[in-house]
């Protein structure tokens, strides 16, 4: 076992090692520099070291690099770059790395587990801090920012009601049951603590609790394992050391990544506290810390990292941080970190913001350091710990054992099979247990499928109760048609069939323009309102933030100098606007000469406020919407399977800002005539919903006002108004 880390090579004498003690981690280490100095390196470097000395390591990896160190790269290049070969014999014996993937399968599927319970029998003091740190999270994952307001009174509320139940020794596991303590709270909290919210909020509260336990949320907290930092200490077989690597890149937003982390922050923290201990036993590795620990805002990853980094050096946690965004991080936070590596720095904020680092640790070494990062090129660091050196060193990091790339979700999935991870985790004995269990309710999405590889509904007819178990099954409004063409059968039978289900009270009818569509009470179908299907929404992906530059960099110019308008941000708004979703077949040629020719499944998007299509440039990867001047149908293209919709609650949509005025039929016939194409009737067209942002702006001279608008997926500047 290694005692001390070999992080890499002195600059002056190039076969010089520069190491660092084990337990030197013990108060953590923090590797600055700017994009492409070569930090991440460094970074994997000590965790490579870990590895050697049989340190477990959980790491969260948000780009998709960390994920490589399953990857053993190439013993004859790493001896040919001056890392021993010893190292990669060691490393490819003991490291055992699982990739875990929230909301996901494609590694080891892991669910968040916001809701489990501190030990009750710590310090008075740090139960207090646990629960606080499990309420500020789970507010914020119910989307209540917790700085003030309703939000504030919903944090307190939450601490309150997880203080008396851990308290009283009882459990709340889910959601659900969650929300029957918020609606029964009077059996567990005094009137002072009912009282911290009215009525109305408490119910409001429930009801989005209860809305974590529908739809694609509720992956986040049901899919696979769930969150457990025993299980990710124990796992890998004797003599080996557990590499567990949480990968992010499945989630679907920003805001569902920061709670991830907090959560697991906060199951680290309790962890601990069960398991002091005078030595390293764990190291966690953040490769990001902007926007968790933010100088001004608090999200709820801020509060439970600090917490870390203020606690866990005394119970044998080291916090490996990384950052490029050094002005996006609380440098009060850091305060605890000891060891300093930092790599090129540019910017003049930046280097400001180190300065006092290096004035507290070495004041004589102060204005050589300074002149030199900007000098610095990939792996070159200074190296600062007033405990182990006695003046800065020069460190070139050293060449790494394992592969450095980014693996994206089908790598990660090739590579857990690949290395034989998944029968650590039991996953088909955890499959087939809940085989065994009654049958979860299928949702939508086995219908409304991947653009690239449509799948037909197949309904199997027979008699009414086959129809009725369907439309159970499946939250569609269909009509008598559209029934019969999906499932092969007499249009005039079906008719009677859905007649009787009427009659006796089984199914619900509405007529729209002589047509009658019908749907199971169990789904909340509002036909008048177009709402005859699942409702889906586009992930957000371009923020309000890289929108306002897209803006800014399309404001016309006077003279290429001064911007004719002024961005009223306070007018900025975003817009949910309805799509219809159409599959349809298209003959397409392929071929050197084109002479092969095959019938391909498209799905295309129709506005269903204006009927404009929404076009695809794939060169310029950018959206536009058009009503008419398409010369060559053949030749438009839809949007690629990487924009596939996500499912959304159906009731959270119903409320939305606009409402398709085009209904389903008017939809069909306007793909018809503008791209003359075929429509495949056995996918029924389902509603999403693209996110729009909408600018005002106003024209400096003649004090009039604008209107822009770019889509939040691709992040174009749209031409026309989408909104109407």
């Amino acid at each position: 076992m290694a005692s001390n880390l070999h992080i890499g090579w002195n600059r002056k004498d190039k076969k010089a090692k520069i190491e660092l003690p084990v337990n030197a981690l013990k108060r953590h280490f923090a590797a600055l520099g700017s994009s492409g100095s070569g930090k991440t390196v460094l970074v994997k470097a000590v965790m490579e070291e870990c590895i050697r000395a049989g340190i477990p390591l959980i790491m969260v990896d948000l780009q998709g690099d960390l994920a490589s160190l399953a990857m053993m790269g190439d013993k004859k290049t790493v001896e040919s770059k001056g890392t021993p070969g010893a190292y990669h014999d060691e490393i490819a014996a003991k490291a055992k790395v699982a990739i875990f993937t929230p909301a996901s399968s494609k590694g080891i599927p892991i669910s968040m587990n916001p809701l489990k319970a501190p030990p009750t029998n710590m310090a008075t003091e740090d139960f207090i801090q646990a629960v606080d740190s499990v309420a500020e999270t789970v507010a914020n994952i119910l989307k209540y920012g917790t700085e003030k307001g309703k939000g504030a009174d919903v944090k307190n509320y939450l601490y309150l009601l997880f203080e008396e139940i851990w308290k009283s020794e009882q459990e709340v596991k889910t959601f659900g049951e969650l929300a029957e303590y918020i609606i029964n709270d009077s059996s567990i909290l005094n009137e002072s603590s009912q009282a911290m919210l009215n009525e109305k909020d408490k119910a409001e509260l429930a009801k989005n609790v209860k809305g974590m336990t529908i739809g694609a949320d509720s992956l986040l907290f049901n899919l696979g394992l769930p969150l457990d930092i025993d299980t990710m200490m124990t796992w890998a077989p004797e003599g080996t050391v557990p590499v567990n690597v949480i990968y992010l890149n499945t989630l679907r937003s920003q805001q569902d990544k920061v709670n991830f982390i907090a959560d697991i922050a906060n199951q680290l923290y309790s962890w601990m506290l069960r398991h002091p201990s005078n030595d390293l036993q764990l190291v966690f590795i953040l490769d990001e810390l902007a926007g968790l620990v933010p100088p001004i805002r608090n999200p709820p990853s801020k509060k439970s990292i600090q917490l870390l980094l203020k606690q866990a050096r005394k119970y044998g946690v080291s916090l490996l941080l990384a950052t490029q965004n050094i002005s996006d991080v609380d440098y009060k936070s850091l305060g605890q970190v000891s060891t300093w590596a930092l790599g090129k720095l540019i910017a003049r904020q930046d280097i400001d913001k180190v300065k006092d680092i290096i004035q507290a640790i070495s004041p004589a070494e102060t204005d050589d350091i300074l002149s030199i990062l900007p000098k610095q090129t990939v792996g070159q660091f200074m190296l600062l710990n007033p405990d182990v050196y006695d003046s800065v060193q020069r460190v070139q990091a050293r060449w790494l054992v394992t592969d450095h790339t980014t693996l994206d979700d089908r790598k990660v999935e090739a590579l857990m099979d690949k290395n034989n991870i998944r029968p650590y985790f039991d996953m088909e004995a955890k499959e087939k247990a809940e085989e065994d269990e009654e049958p979860p309710v299928e949702t939508s999405e086995e219908i409304f499928v991947d653009p690239d590889e449509p799948e037909e509904v197949q309904l199997q007819l027979s008699d009414s109760s086959d129809v009725l178990e369907e439309l159970d099954r499946q939250p569609l409004a269909l009509s008598a048609e559209e029934l019969a063409d999906i499932t092969n059968e007499n249009q005039g039978n079906v008719s009677k069939e859905l007649d009787k289900l009427v009659k006796s009270k089984k199914l619900l009818v509405e007529e729209f323009n002589g047509v009658k569509i019908y749907w199971s009470k169990k789904h909340k179908m509002d036909p008048k309102n177009n709402i005859v299907g699942p409702l889906f929404r586009f992930h957000l992906s371009k923020p309000r933030g890289v929108v306002e530059k897209v803006m800014k960099a399309n404001i016309p110019k006077t003279l290429g100098i001064r911007s004719l308008y002024d961005i009223l941000n306070d007018q900025t708004e975003l817009f949910y606007i309805p799509m219809w979703r159409i599959n349809v077949i298209r003959t397409e040629t392929e071929g050197l000469f084109k002479k092969k020719s095959k019938e391909v499944k498209r799905n295309f998007y129709i506005n269903g406020m204006d009927g404009s299509l929404l076009v695809y440039d794939e060169k310029e990867e950018s959206m536009l919407m058009k009503t008419s001047g398409i010369e060559e149908p053949d030749e438009v293209q839809t949007l690629p399977a990487s924009f596939k919709p996500d499912p959304e609650v159906l009731e959270g949509l119903r409320d939305a800002d606009l409402k398709p005025t085009l209904n389903r039929e008017d939809a069909i016939d306007k793909v018809k005539q503008l791209i003359g194409a075929r429509v495949n009737r056995r996918i029924v067209p389902s509603l999403c919903w693209l996110p729009v942002w909408q600018f005002m702006l106003k024209e400096k001279d003649l004090n009039t006002l604008d209107q822009k608008w770019i889509d939040g997926v691709t992040g174009s500047l749209l031409q026309d108004n989408p909104l109407k």
